[in-house]
Formats: C-alpha cells, structure tokens, sequence
C-alpha cells in the first residue's frame, strides 16, 4: 500500500475539520479535501519521495482553499462597498493612480473577501446584507425575525473582526501609500 492512501485513512477526519474551519460549506470542503488529496498523489508519483508528507498535505489543503476562495470572491460589486466601509478608497487613492495601487487594492481585497469568509455565519450574514446588499437592519429583522439591535451587534464584530484583519495588513500593503 502506498503512504498516501495510509495517510488518507489516518488523517482525513483531521484534514477535514482543518478545512471545515475555514470553509463552511461541507460539499465544498469534501470537494477541496478530494482535490488536495488527488494532487499529493499525483505530484508524488512525479516528485518521488517527499519527507515531511503531513505537512506537505497541509500546504496542499492551504493552497486549495486559498484558490477556492479566490474564484468565488471574484464579485467585483462588493468592492465599493467595502473600500467605503472601511475608508479604503482615501488610504489606497492618491491623485496619480498607478498600477502598483491597483496591485495593492487588489490584494487588499482580496484579503477581505478572504476574512469575510471566515466569520462566523450570523456575524458574516449580517455584514454582507448590510454592506454590501444595502440593507437595512430593519429590513434584514422583517425578513429574518432577528432583532435589529442583534443584527446590529453582528455587523459590529464582524466588522471589528474585519478591521483587526485590516490592521495585520497595513504594514505589507497600505504604507505602500503613505
């Protein structure tokens, strides 16, 4: 029996939850855990032997799952709204615009749709409709039966969580603009 298959039984539970963590949608993270696991046999079968395979394994699930949620934030309309949420748009723009503040607006972005996905539900559901779907939290509570001031709360972790996201990134994108 080769290692991987060893290495599928005895980690996949853990693999799983690792990537349930990060993906709330279980189809997605089963599909992303297939994928992962596909890749690592063929790139052994064509690397020959690699040492640390665990860790390997890990890096493949991390790249998956860095892939993954790059094609499905490719939403180019919520942009706006979190460069206004946040006051982006006067930390990125300067008078010239450049393509290197493109780069960085992007990757800053990015990061965001990234860490939006990572909140928990209530507090991601609240934020998107929000901000980024315009809604009221009137209007949400009508809907939904959830009292405005918990939708409000929501929206404030979420964006708490957002902007403690943000300020990790200021020292590699945003003194680019200083």
């Amino acid at each position: 029996m080769i290692p991987i298959e060893n290495l599928y039984r005895r980690e996949r539970k853990r693999l799983l939850a690792w990537i349930r963590y990060r993906v709330s949608d279980p189809e997605d993270a089963e599909d992303l855990l297939q994928e992962s696991f596909y890749q690592a046999l063929t790139e052994l079968d064509s690397a020959g032997t690699i040492e640390y395979l665990v860790a390997y394994l890990y890096a493949v699930v991390r790249n998956k799952i860095g892939d993954w949620y790059r094609r499905k934030k490719s939403k180019a309309h919520i942009r706006p709204e979190l460069e206004s949420e946040f006051g982006l748009e006067d930390r990125i723009q300067s008078r010239e615009k450049t393509p290197e503040q493109d780069f960085y607006r992007q990757l800053i972005l990015e990061e965001l749709a990234l860490a939006i996905e990572e909140l928990p539900h209530e507090q991601r559901f609240a934020f998107v409709e929000n901000v980024i779907h315009r809604r009221t939290f009137r209007e949400i509570s009508q809907e939904t039966g959830v009292p405005e001031g918990t939708l409000s709360a929501r929206k404030t972790y979420a964006k708490e969580f957002l902007s403690r996201r943000l300020q990790e990134l200021k020292p590699l994108f945003l003194e680019e603009f200083n």
